[in-house]
């Protein structure tokens, strides 16, 4: 009759063997990435993003007024404020318990006194916070000073500690500001009082976006990250070169999530922080389609639709003739207006070689309509909805393609294969034509 006892140890060897194995099995299934943290600080060199204006608002309350002390001219000057966190954010981060209420937050403010003095303008910035502004430098000019082109070059960038606001916490870190009196600024039915007032308002000029360096490999690369309108921006380089400009066919302009290509690997952007300051890559590890927005990457099939509202996709537009010329553009911008003479040669030249797609981003079809008819532009015409002028990148092909200037070119084949892109007239435009005739002639 069988032994049912097995051996103790026998028993111990068998469990410690489906051990390892476990072990040996998770070990093959897991497959570890490579993630970089970049450490980012604060630049103002070689910055890639557009400068940003915030005008300052008048302190009104004169209880709030009594309460600065070294004001010149107390007559003639009043007290302006710069508030680096916005409205919006700062009433979110209230409701949402991260401050008990604004007076919590007088961090975030940067005061200025402006007014006149012996016949000149002048301001004086409250470095130090200590609203007595007796102990600050003056800063004397003419008022004509505003009518010179480039009047902003004549006044120095300061280096300020501000208290910033992210994700609803509150931090401090340094900027890059510029203060400039305001240019040509008039209201309707002002009377001389508020005119006068209203001469003496002053905007800040932000400079400053995070900067940091990496390497993969042997290459070095830098990367800049800025808080734009509608999220993150970031931009990349390698480290020996500049960034490149907003017109120019290679830049690009990513957001978080997004896959971009470094020495052959791809890489999501994983996170951005603006609090720590550091942005983390990941390397994705599989061989998956990756979509993009950049010459030499694969765009999405996006759809699109014509004045009547009908729908297509990329691919459909581009099976015809093997190759397709995406314009996108608006009866509102000039430049865009400007360009559509070449543009109808251009089509003429090259219509039997690609097909063109004229992409208006506009909220009524009826004047794309008139337009596009008075000036013969007898290709496809489409409309992407959305008020012009606003920046908005809501669309998905607007924001997939990360379409920010106008007009912006983009040349695809049948399979989605971005081979070259464009913004702009002039040089710009010149080397729309020059790519398609080294193609098509």
């Amino acid at each position: 009759m069988p032994n049912k006892n097995k051996n103790p140890i026998m028993k111990t060897n068998i469990l410690l063997l489906g051990i390892l194995l476990i072990l040996i099995s998770c070990g093959k299934k897991e497959k570890k990435t490579s993630e970089i943290t970049v450490q980012l600080n604060v630049s103002e060199v070689d910055n890639p993003f557009p400068r940003r204006v915030i005008p300052l608002s008048f302190i009104f309350m004169d209880s709030m007024h009594n309460k600065f002390k070294g004001l010149v001219n107390r007559d003639s000057s009043f007290v302006m404020c710069l508030n680096y966190v916005s409205p919006r954010d700062l009433k979110n981060a209230i409701r949402e318990g991260n401050v008990k209420n604004i007076a919590d937050t007088t961090a975030t403010k940067i005061y200025v006194l402006s007014g006149y003095n012996n016949g000149k303008q002048y301001y004086i910035i409250d470095l130090n916070k200590n609203k007595d502004f007796s102990d600050d430098e003056i800063i004397e000019f003419n008022k004509s000073i505003t009518k010179k082109e480039n009047y902003r070059d004549s006044f120095n960038v300061k280096n300020i500690n501000i208290t910033k606001l992210s994700k609803g916490n509150f931090y401090r870190q340094q900027t890059y500001l510029q203060f400039v009196p305001t240019s040509n600024l008039t209201y309707k039915q002002e009377t001389e009082k508020e005119k006068w007032k209203n001469s003496l308002r002053l905007e800040a000029v932000i400079l400053d976006y995070l900067y940091g360096k990496f390497k993969i490999g042997d290459k070095e690369y830098s990367v800049g990250a800025n808080k734009g309108v509608f999220g993150e921006e970031i931009i990349f380089k390698n480290s020996d070169t500049t960034f490149y400009s907003s017109n120019h066919q290679l830049f690009a302009k990513y957001k978080l999530k997004d896959t971009v290509k470094f020495d052959n690997k791809f890489f999501r952007i994983d996170s951005l922080s603006f609090y720590h300051s550091k942005l983390i890559i990941r390397e994705i590890n599989n061989t998956e389609i990756i979509n993009g927005f950049r010459t030499n990457e694969i765009s999405k099939n996006y759809v699109v639709h014509d004045l009547n509202g009908n729908s297509t996709t990329l691919k459909n537009l581009a099976k015809e003739k093997g190759f397709l010329l995406l314009d996108f553009w608006g009866t509102w911008c000039a430049p865009c207006k400007e360009l559509t003479p070449e543009l109808v040669e251009l089509h003429q030249t090259f219509s039997n070689h690609i097909q063109f797609a004229s992409l208006a981003f506009e909220l009524d079809p009826k004047p794309v309509l008139d337009y596009t008819k008075t000036n013969q532009m007898n290709w496809y015409i489409g409309i992407i909805k959305g008020k012009p002028g606003s920046g908005d990148i809501s669309s998905p092909i607007i924001g997939g393609l990360r379409i920010e200037c106008y007009p912006t070119f983009i040349v695809i084949d049948s399979d989605l294969n971005i081979l070259y892109r464009t913004c702009g007239g002039g040089d710009n435009f010149l080397g729309l034509k020059d790519f398609l005739n080294s193609k098509f002639k």
